[in-house]
């Protein structure tokens, strides 16, 4: 590699050479001498390495990899969580509706309380058919629905702000080139054809 020093001297000993030559030297000889200090394009287009540039090495992709990794592995094992959860207050939120009914409080008023619509809460209330009057006050059975609605309501919120971090850091990924979509896949537990659907507008305008 030529050196800073070399390419002083070569330029000093221009201001002797005949202007032609000079113009002649300088077209074909300095970009060779030229010390190398910052990335450039090499003759294929690529960019080059030069000394004193930063470049992304091995060891930080694969920082940015296992760290990306462990964020979606995180994820999955919230929404598998959360979806538990729903799962759970879903059936008790259902009992409790039938109950309800069981108990003489209107479809109407039930879906008030619940946020449901009448059909829902009628195909909910037949589908318990050995349920006996419970003898709870309407206002107890009233606040008890409320409760587990709202229970259901923050647990399906959460689930969805989980699944919305989900999906920026597939687009990360798939910006930076980090994972392909069969890797991404099996770190999220979705099917390959939902993380095309997810990373779609990032192909078309790459």
């Amino acid at each position: 590699m030529v050196g800073t020093a070399d390419y002083s001297a070569a330029a000093a000993t221009l201001t002797a050479v005949p202007a032609h030559r000079r113009r002649a030297f300088e077209r074909d000889f300095m970009p060779a001498l030229a010390p190398a200090t910052a990335q450039g394009r090499s003759a294929t287009g690529r960019y080059t390495y030069r000394a004193g540039a930063p470049a992304r090495t091995s060891s930080t992709a694969d920082a940015e990899h296992a760290k990306l990794a462990h964020a979606l592995g995180v994820h999955r094992q919230l929404l598998s969580h959360a979806a538990s959860s729903i799962r759970t207050l879903t059936a008790a939120r259902n009992d409790l509706i039938a109950q309800a009914v069981e108990d003489g409080l209107t479809v109407a008023t039930i879906a008030a309380v619940t946020g449901e619509n009448l059909r829902t809460v009628r195909t909910i209330a037949l589908a318990y058919d050995d349920l006996q009057v419970s003898g709870l006050p309407r206002q107890a059975l009233l606040e008890a629905l409320k409760a587990k609605s709202d229970e259901l309501k923050a647990a399906e919120s959460h689930r969805g702000q989980v699944t919305e971090r989900r999906e920026a850091l597939i687009v990360a990924a798939a910006r930076a080139q980090t994972c392909d979509d069969l890797e991404l896949a099996s770190l999220t537990g979705l099917t390959p054809d939902h993380i095309r659907r997810s990373i779609r507008g990032l192909t078309r305008s790459a």
